[in-house]
């Protein structure tokens, strides 16, 4: 599976496990919002982050990781 379909089913996945919360939880907008923003703040934090112009190609990153620069 090429990356294009691996972020689409990832997508697909979380997209039912939010609507799954939000009925069986009753959890509102907010709260989802909120817990989504934690786990993308952990995966940042948890990743590889490069600091320096340096680690970055002229292509982008050249090693997947991710970089404060945008």
């Amino acid at each position: 599976m090429d990356m294009n379909h691996q972020v689409d089913s990832f997508t697909f996945d979380l997209d039912n496990l939010i609507r799954r919360y939000q009925i069986e939880y009753d959890l509102s907008d907010q709260a989802l919002v909120g817990a989504l923003e934690l786990v993308k703040l952990t995966i940042l934090t948890d990743s590889s982050i490069l600091f320096s112009p340096e680690d970055i190609d002229e292509d982008g990153l050249d090693d997947g990781t991710i970089s404060p620069h945008f």
